[in-house]
């Protein structure tokens, strides 16, 4: 028989084997939390007692060149409902609507927008009146789900006046949300966001840095008293070389036409001083907030209001570009010679007869009479002569073909073609002279904007180099955008701005009605086939012919004579020149 001590089998020496243990692991439990995970821990240990609130920080403003303000905020009231408490009670929306003085079709609008894009909130007024405030606010306790905020509210108190410039902004979206989550930028819901012009190129500069406060809290959450406050920064203020008065001019000048856009240029210093495109948006209504209905209606106009012709749209520069043809021949040693044949309305190649825009013929012609009375016999005759590839050059020289760097949003670069973009088009050796024919009159398939056109006349009114655009009063440049050398021969430039001298102040010029008088100008019409209705005008220039200090281009779409539009030139100048005192 096995004998048994019975301190081992006792009960007692089990439990306590069994509480030894247990202790051991309790101590390291304890050891490893308070070793490995004593900083965590201590972290939501003072989240219990501490409470942090965000200062969002307020938006820069925009200014003109003399300081007038283009883009502000101003305090207005959100009017908002949950979903989820609209979904759950079937009284709330009728209640609402009466407040508001709105019939149900509307807010039902509204909940299924909200729906489509994802949103927990219905967002039912972004700029509430007094009155209706205080009818909600009156309510608010029996309307669960209703919420009343204050925010900054981004407005324009120009309206629709350098829109396409100034561009807009609106709230972050819930992917832009989730891709700058986590960020020492991160955004927040109702945050604006630029989307178009100087809103959306400047966004990181027009932000500001938010600041926040830091509560000491009960156990319950109630404040007990501020810990720590950090101010927000507000956003950069920044003054645009934009002149809002001439702004006025422009845009009230191509309003009266329709469809147009038109640049003012500083010839020294590169600024624009004024750019206007009509239709235009007023983004006061879009940084406030739209339905989609309302939105839908806005981007499928077919006069595409949002659409920025002046950096977007691509046109043949029609006669405007003969002074770069001329150029060129002149580059060439062409126009020594003068064995040019006089115009008698238009002019044979093979099967083709290329008219003329005046039928009954300019005779003999010079350089000079060339461009002042808009021979285009004389540049069938250049284009002929020298073909597309010397043209191509003159032209990217001057900047066509290429993007300008003013950063605005899909800027156009145009298309300056030449031999190897036929001979890609149609193959080597199958296509003919009349492409360099219909080229030299600035017809075809040259494209360009409205500000490349600028560019183009600041270059040849100051001939050294050819300036770069600027956007923002006293912006240095990076080196890639600085001015350029043109390299053209002195000579050559005076005969080509003698003739733009004798287009505005020649007798037989052909805006000579548009002459300013007492100011000296110098400028090109241009009419541009359409093969969709009626001919595009352009007018381009510079003032005063002599110590040029500003360039212009115009374009009306369906003005059919640059003539026409000459006038809005001479308002310009008039304006700029003369009323401000400056000549």
């Amino acid at each position: 028989m096995r004998i048994r001590s019975p301190r081992a089998s006792s009960p007692a020496h089990r439990l306590l084997l069994l509480v030894i243990l247990m202790m051991g692991l309790l101590i390291l439990r304890l050891a490893w939390l308070q070793l490995f995970q004593g900083s965590a821990f201590l972290g939501q240990s003072r989240d219990n007692q501490f409470l942090e609130k965000r200062i969002p920080s307020a938006r820069g403003l925009v200014l003109d060149r003399q300081g007038q303000a283009l883009a502000l905020n101003v305090t207005a009231c959100e009017l908002s409902l949950s979903r989820r408490a609209l979904e759950s009670d079937s009284t709330l929306a009728p209640k609402i609507c009466r407040i508001l003085g709105w019939p149900e079709k509307r807010l039902e609008a509204l909940y299924q927008g909200a729906c489509e894009e994802g949103l927990s909130r219905i967002v039912l007024e972004r700029d509430l009146d007094q009155e209706r405030i205080l009818r909600v606010e009156e309510r608010l306790p029996d309307l669960p789900g209703l919420r009343l905020r204050d925010w900054a509210r981004r407005t324009y108190p120009r309206g629709e006046l350098a829109a396409h410039i100034l561009g807009y902004v609106g709230e972050v979206s819930p992917e832009e949300l989730e891709t700058w989550r986590g960020s020492s930028r991160a955004y927040f819901p109702a945050d604006l966001m630029g989307r178009s012009g100087v809103e959306r190129r400047y966004q990181d500069r027009l932000r500001g840095q938010d600041g926040k406060e830091l509560f000491l809290v009960n156990a319950r959450g109630s404040l007990l008293q501020t810990v720590e406050r950090l101010e927000p920064v507000e956003g950069e203020t920044l003054r645009l070389s934009l002149d809002i008065g001439l702004c006025a001019v422009l845009d009230s000048a191509l309003a009266e036409w329709g469809l147009g856009a038109g640049v003012v240029m500083d010839i020294e210093s590169g600024d624009l001083l004024a750019a206007a495109s009509r239709p235009a948006f007023d983004p006061n209504f879009l940084s406030g907030g739209m339905t989609a209905p309302e939105w839908n209606k806005l981007r499928e106009d077919p006069s595409r209001p949002m659409f920025n012709r002046v950096l977007q749209a691509g046109y043949a520069p029609g006669s405007t570009f003969k002074p770069l043809v001329a150029l060129a021949a002149l580059e060439e040693k062409l126009l020594h010679r003068s064995s040019f044949e006089p115009c008698g309305g238009g002019l044979d190649l093979g099967t083709r007869y290329f008219r003329c825009w005046l039928s009954s013929g300019h005779g003999k012609v010079s350089m000079e009479s060339s461009l002042e009375r808009s021979c285009d016999v004389y540049y069938y005759q250049i284009g002929d002569a020298i073909g597309v590839d010397p043209i191509a050059d003159m032209a990217r020289r001057f900047g066509m073909g290429s993007r300008t760097g003013l950063d605005l949003g899909s800027e156009q670069a145009g298309l300056v073609p030449d031999s190897d973009y036929y001979n890609r088009r149609f193959g080597k050796g199958r296509w003919t002279r009349g492409y360099a024919w219909n080229l030299s009159i600035g017809q075809g398939e040259y494209l360009c904007t409205p500000l490349q056109m600028a560019i183009v006349y600041a270059g040849l009114a100051r001939g050294d180099i050819l300036p770069s655009p600027k956007l923002l009063l006293g912006e240095s440049l990076p080196s890639s955008r600085r001015a350029k050398k043109l390299g053209i021969e002195e000579p050559h430039l005076r005969r080509i701005r003698k003739g733009l001298f004798r287009v505005m102040e020649g007798p037989l010029g052909t805006a000579r009605e548009s002459a300013v008088p007492g100011i000296p100008s110098a400028g090109k019409t241009g009419t541009v086939q359409n093969p969709h209705g009626l001919e595009h005008a352009w007018f381009c220039g510079y003032a005063p012919a002599k110590n040029p200090r500003i360039a212009i281009a115009l374009i009306v779409e369906h003005g059919e004579h640059g003539t026409d539009i000459a006038p809005i030139f001479s308002r310009l100048v008039e304006y700029w020149l003369r009323e401000r005192g400056e000549f």
